[in-house]
């Protein structure tokens, strides 16, 4: 099944997905799994994005994969750190093919976007999630809808899309539950927390002063609000984008790891019966 999107406009989930729907996934062959039956040996998500970034080549996309996980998250919430046990839990509670192989991306991403020779601004904003609105840019700029920064967004959305079409993966921010929405297999997390214990962790990580810690927390939690507004139109707080919203202030990141594991097998399983049942069908 080949997908083409017609619709263009940065302001439009349509248009941020024009790319992303035309995937070049020719190199799934060294480590690709079909809901239909079978895996092959081993995942490289990395060396199939760079082989995307490199080759550009519009490819049938397959769209039965294993499950995927995304993580919205309020600034000091403890995204990154659920990221890591989301891994160690489906390590423990599914020893065999299911729990293995899963990798968590997030300013890793960026690392990949940086090998792309196409983009030659600075992506120090891209890492630390500090996405200005294309109101910013000039005039001319918007006209064209290629400024730097829009591109670089663009090509994030493309990869955080190969990646959750091969599956296996955990996307923390850079609004993966939007670009990954319609997808059957994903797994969408929201994390939310009191103030307070959101900028405490802030101070502990950043080793930043109170003042900083909440200047940092107010700065991303409305750079990461202006993305999902800008690139798709939502509001990054409704709780209609995602399976579940936690406050990590009332449950552990072990507990709220352990949900979403539960959650991504039970994706799977259900799609799989339900292509069974199709194959009944017909």
């Amino acid at each position: 099944m080949t997908l083409t999107v017609e619709a263009i406009g940065p302001s439009t989930e349509a248009g941020m997905l024009l790319s992303a729907a035309l995937l070049a996934v020719s190199s799934l062959q060294s480590g690709r799994w079909n809901a239909r039956g079978g895996k092959a040996e081993s995942m490289n998500h990395k060396a199939i994005v760079r082989e995307y970034l490199r080759e550009r080549r519009q490819e049938e996309l397959v769209v039965e994969s294993f499950p995927f996980i995304t993580i919205s998250r309020e600034a000091g919430a403890g995204g990154r750190t659920l990221a890591g046990e989301i891994i160690r839990q489906l390590e423990s509670m599914y020893p065999g093919s299911f729990g293995t192989g899963w990798e968590v991306f997030d300013q890793n991403l960026v690392d990949l976007i940086a090998e792309d020779p196409s983009l030659s601004s600075s992506l120090a904003d891209l890492v630390h999630e500090e996405y200005r609105s294309e109101i910013s840019r000039t005039v001319t700029e918007l006209i064209l809808q290629r400024s730097e920064h829009y591109e670089s967004y663009k090509r994030i959305f493309e990869v955080i899309r190969i990646l959750c079409t091969i599956g296996k993966c955990v996307i923390v921010g850079r609004g993966g539950v939007c670009v990954t929405q319609r997808m059957p297999l994903g797994v969408h997390i929201r994390l939310v927390a009191p103030v307070e214990q959101r900028v405490r962790r802030l101070m502990n990580l950043l080793g930043a002063s109170e003042t900083e810690a909440r200047e940092v927390m107010t700065r991303q939690d409305e750079a990461r609000r202006r993305l999902v507004r800008d690139f798709f139109s939502r509001d990054i707080s409704d709780t209609m984008l995602y399976d579940a919203v936690f406050n990590t202030g009332r449950t552990s990141l072990t507990e709220i790891a352990a949900f979403a594991a539960r959650a991504a097998k039970r994706k799977l399983d259900e799609h799989k019966a339900k292509l069974l049942q199709q194959n009944v069908v017909t």
